[in-house]
């Protein structure tokens, strides 16, 4: 059985690197914010655009920028406009048309990166049909070819299942038994010796992310095996989070799965979505009539609103983050570095709704530069987390709603993490509450996850600070 020996947390480049653009410089700043962890998708139609003729600029880009201490995860996306069942430079990715082609292909891959890439993964998440068209038994069969492939060229290089999701793009953000959980027992069924590690990517409603880490390990366990979970793809909070958005957002989601899954082709220029969708623009057209939950998500939104809504992702990456370490995940990665492109696309798109936000940098020119006020929140987490070797969550007697972490690293002190469970919009309407606890030390330093002192005292080996719904790093 493969064992992750230590915690790395890191960031995820976004959904594509190179393919609406020339591969940019960006390595130095994923570590910049301290990310020990990075993954990266690529695209069958980037390396091998005709059958036989390999393009490796993109691949080498990547390759040329990684040193010794960085760990790259690479996800692999069968889009081709000639290899694949589905025509596309793009998504979905669908199963190839030969094997024996894709094989090839993954192989060559693998040997232009051996040695450099640790994990290699097959598609990004095939339960999603905008992602990959094909069914369970077609993505089991593709992810044989794949395994094969790569461990016959890098024996090492492990070999990660496409990511399970649940349905927060439809607001059914705990899945359901014919959503992700059906899928992957089907092809956990027959997957026993074609993968070494599970990823997850937990969108939708962080507090379900012990639940979800469970449904993974019992899924396995029917199936009489274990591998070990790690998060490569994550963060919050989507639209969908807010029940009363739903009903603006039907008929723009809607509309979005029937183009992503009637086009078989994208532009030369630019992404999928590099037009407005009617039913976003829709969304823009009525914007003052929206309510704050959703109008937040929108480019051009009151200053107030964008600010709180900045806030309300810094809370959320720190919470995934800790919920999913404290659940035995090993590496985490938060969605995205940057956006895909620095060639502007139409904000009126159900990605730039409801994942454009999520970026930590922009672009600067062509090249990544400028940090968002969430990457500061990234780093400060990942200072903080240095050396990291265990994670638990303490119950707290009488105080359900208080998530406190007790966080051991090496060589650093001790570190605990705590906050109150609050609604989410409304939570700095709410008042904080009196936090007490033992602290062994004769001194403590508490800030929160915008890196803002907190007021504290230590008083008979006890520390008493302010408690709301934003996580206080106590060191």
């Amino acid at each position: 059985m493969v064992v992750l020996d230590e915690i790395r947390t890191g960031v995820n480049r976004g959904g594509t690197y190179g393919l609406f653009g020339a591969p940019e410089q960006f390595m130095h700043h994923a570590r910049a914010l301290g990310a020990r962890f990075v993954r990266v998708n690529l695209f069958w139609s980037q390396v091998e655009p005709e059958p036989g003729v390999f393009d490796w600029g993109v691949v080498d880009s990547l390759v040329d920028q990684i040193e010794e201490d960085d760990e790259v995860w690479v996800t692999v996306c069968a889009g081709s406009p000639w290899g694949t069942r589905r025509a596309t430079r793009f998504l979905p990715a669908s199963p190839a048309k030969e094997p024996a082609t894709y094989e090839r292909f993954v192989s060559a891959l693998v040997r232009r990166a051996r040695g450099r890439v640790r994990f290699w993964q097959c598609e990004i998440e095939p339960n999603i049909p905008m992602l990959w068209s094909g069914a369970p038994d077609d993505y089991l069969e593709h992810l044989h070819t794949f395994h094969q492939a790569v461990k016959q060229v890098d024996p090492r290089a492990l070999v990660a299942l496409g990511g399970a999701v649940p349905s927060a793009m439809t607001g059914d953000e705990k899945g359901s038994g014919a959503g992700w959980i059906g899928y992957f027992d089907r092809v956990l069924a027959g997957a026993r010796d074609r993968f070494d590690v599970f990823d997850i990517h937990p969108y939708g409603d962080p507090y379900q992310i012990p639940a979800m880490i469970d449904a993974c390990r019992r899924l396995m366990d029917a199936h009489g095996y274990g591998k070990p979970i790690v998060a490569s793809e994550f963060n919050g909070p989507m639209p969908t989070a807010f029940p009363g958005n739903l009903p603006y957002l039907i008929e723009a989601l809607a509309a979005h799965r029937r183009q992503a899954l009637g086009e078989s082709a994208i532009p030369e220029g630019g992404p999928l979505e590099s037009k407005a969708q009617p039913g976003v623009a829709a969304l823009y057209e009525r914007m003052d009539e929206l309510p704050e939950t959703l109008q937040m998500f929108l480019s051009g939104c009151s200053p107030e609103l964008e600010a709180k809504r900045v806030r309300m992702s810094g809370r959320d990456i720190v919470m995934r983050t800790l919920l999913l370490l404290a659940g035995g995940v090993r590496r985490t990665a938060v969605f995205q570095l940057a956006p895909e492109s620095p060639h502007e696309a139409d904000i009126r798109t159900t990605r730039a709704l409801m994942f454009g936000t999520f970026a930590l940098t922009d672009y600067d020119g062509e090249e990544v530069g400028r940090r968002r006020p969430t990457a500061a929140t990234v780093e400060l987490l990942s200072h903080h987390l240095r050396g990291v070797t265990e994670v638990h969550r303490v119950d707290v007697a009488g105080a359900p709603d208080v998530y406190l972490f007790d966080i051991r690293r090496e060589p650093l002190g001790p570190l605990i993490v705590v906050w109150r469970q609050s609604a989410g919009f409304s939570i700095e309407d709410e008042p904080s509450a009196d936090f007490d606890w033992p602290w062994p030390l004769p001194c403590a330093h508490a800030v929160d996850a915008f890196g803002a002192e907190v007021p504290m005292k230590i008083a008979d080996g006890r520390i008493h600070l302010p408690l709301s719904g934003t996580p206080v790093l106590i060191s």
